[in-house]
């Protein structure tokens, strides 16, 4: 069962066990809940229990939502969309004649007044703004039992419904932006992708500023709440999780505050986090990563994999993920989703200001109090040795591979060995030129298990190798085997060890043609080994 026809049929539920216990006919309440999944089963009881104990009513069954149902003065077109809170239709304001979008709250959530009085909010918080960038409010009240908001109709697509829309087999150009958002000026100026991007954004960050300026934090900033209206502005919609700076969160219980893809660091512990503008920020961010990468900076299969990947990981940088996106581009991100509040824009107005630079192709505040090569080096290198799972891919590449790839922190629960591969590379799994991890494979590398030219390692496989375990042209280890071995035990043409067996060997234990043993000169094993350690003392030597 999907989630739309399960939502409906909880609905259907609520209602007939309404008028089953009106008709003196309510069978079992068991009977009701062996109709929808086990994990429904706890919700529907709580509100079949209200409904049971007179603290609750529902919409009268006779009257369901459809097509021609009116609604006050609005009458019903079709439905728009549906979430976890409310259903969106479109209808038409029969005293006005002009078409509004209906935000009506789900008749089982309507049993709480929690969810009714959230719902009031968003009414009070997009009254409190007017601007041209936000959606505006037209009417809200109660019909039949559903509560309803009447909004402005954004006749346009989505930014995710933008989003998705952009091809993915390439870069995607201010020509495709143009086409899928349906505002043609955005392709016809010598801009590029990212400046179109920025120019798109910019008023929402000046919509975030106008509803930060009364005290409202929106709360639930993501691509799906900008709407595109066919005039070409970006509309910021859905306030349905605005709060106040003087205003209690709302309880908790059994919802989620935000989409978790696009939450701050601060949302994502949900208590003992102070949430205020600066979170707004930091979901603006994310949008905007979104948008210039083609991917969403924090994932998972499941809502607590998002929230703990929020929590605990570095995102990997813009440039690492998109090379084409220029530093200024980068840096504003960057600032935009500091994990630390403070470190991020004081004001939406400040982020304003650098998507209007980017778009403009001027230097962004954040790219100009960034630094140059060595400060941006130096960012890095924090990041890295933070403690928190890391990422950097550099942007430069040689032979088709990154200069530097480097991941570091720790493995979340239940996540795979992550894999870096690079010139330099260090990760889980490295893979390089030079390669550093718990897997490493290169020219020269270091790890548990390691395999290159030159490795050191518990157990290594190279021509020149350090290990516990050492296999190698030259083999320094507790078990070492190679054409010269040097070990605990060691096996080779040369062996020198506790245990040492070659066709030249010396040590505790030595077996082979030639040996030197104690009292026991062998002058061809001697001048064998004298040459090897000339030889190298030649080499170091050229060092």
């Amino acid at each position: 069962m999907n989630d739309r026809s399960l939502d409906d049929l909880l609905d259907a539920l609520v209602a007939r066990y309404s008028d089953d216990l009106e008709a003196g006919v309510a069978r079992p309440r068991a009977e009701y809940l062996a109709e929808v999944p086990a994990d429904a089963r706890p919700g529907l009881e709580r509100c079949l229990k209200m409904i049971e104990s007179g603290t609750a009513q529902t919409p009268a069954a006779g009257q369901p939502l459809v097509s021609g149902l009116r609604i006050d003065h609005y009458e019903l077109v079709r439905e728009l969309g549906r979430g976890g809170m409310a259903l969106v239709w479109l209808a038409r304001d029969t005293e006005l004649d002009r078409p509004v979008a209906l935000k009506v709250l789900r008749p089982g959530l309507a049993l709480e007044r929690r969810h009714a009085d959230r719902f009031r909010r968003e009414a009070l918080a997009i009254a409190r703004l007017r601007h041209p960038h936000i959606v505006q409010i037209h009417g809200a009240g109660e019909a039949y039992g559903y509560h309803y908001l009447a909004m402005e109709f954004v006749e346009g697509p989505s930014l995710a419904t933008v989003l998705e829309a952009l091809p993915t087999d390439r870069e995607p150009t201010a020509e495709d932006l143009a086409r899928a958002t349906g505002i043609p000026s955005l392709g016809m100026t010598s801009m590029g992708y990212e400046q179109a991007v920025a120019h798109l954004l910019a008023p929402v960050a000046e919509a975030l500023e106008a509803a930060h300026e009364v005290g409202l934090v929106h709360r639930d900033m993501k691509p799906s709440n900008i709407l595109i209206h066919r005039d070409g502005r970006a509309v910021l919609a859905d306030f349905g999780l605005a709060k106040g700076d003087d205003d209690p969160a709302l309880s908790l219980t059994g919802d989620a505050l935000g989409t978790p893809y696009y939450m701050s660091p601060e949302q994502a512990y949900v208590t003992g986090q102070t949430v205020d503008h600066r979170t707004d920020i930091y979901s603006l961010g994310v949008t905007l990563y979104e948008a210039l990468t083609g991917v969403r900076p924090f994932g998972g299969s499941t809502f607590l994999e998002v929230v703990e990947a929020i929590r605990s990981t570095q995102p990997p940088a813009v440039k690492s993920v998109a090379p084409r996106c220029t530093r200024n581009a980068s840096a504003v991100v960057r600032k935009a989703m500091a994990r630390q509040p403070k470190d991020r824009y004081e004001s939406a107005a400040a982020m304003r200001d650098d998507l209007v630079a980017i778009a403009e192709e001027r230097s962004s505040e954040a790219m100009r109090s960034g630094g140059g090569f060595f400060r941006r080096a130096w960012t890095e290198f924090r990041l890295a040795t933070s403690g928190f799972p890391y990422e950097y891919r550099s942007a430069k590449t040689f032979l088709g591979l990154p200069l530097v790839h480097v991941i570091s922190g720790r493995r979340l629960p239940g996540q795979k060995m992550r894999v870096a591969k690079g010139w330099f590379a260090t990760g889980d799994i490295a893979i390089g030129g030079i390669a550093c991890g718990a897997f490493a494979f290169g020219g020269i590398s270091w790890g548990a298990i390691a395999g290159g030219v030159v490795t050191w390692a518990g157990i290594g496989l190279g021509a020149f190798t350090c290990a516990g375990l050492g296999i190698g042209l030259f083999a320094f280890a507790g078990i070492a085997i190679g054409w010269l071995a040097m070990g605990g035990v060691a096996i080779g043409y040369g062996a020198l060890g506790g245990f040492a067996y070659g066709h030249y060997a010396a040590g505790g234990s030595p077996h082979g043609e030639h040996v030197i043993r104690e009292g026991q000169p062998d002058p061809e094993a001697e001048a064998f080994f004298d040459n090897i350690w000339e030889g190298f003392g030649d080499w170091m030597g050229g060092f």
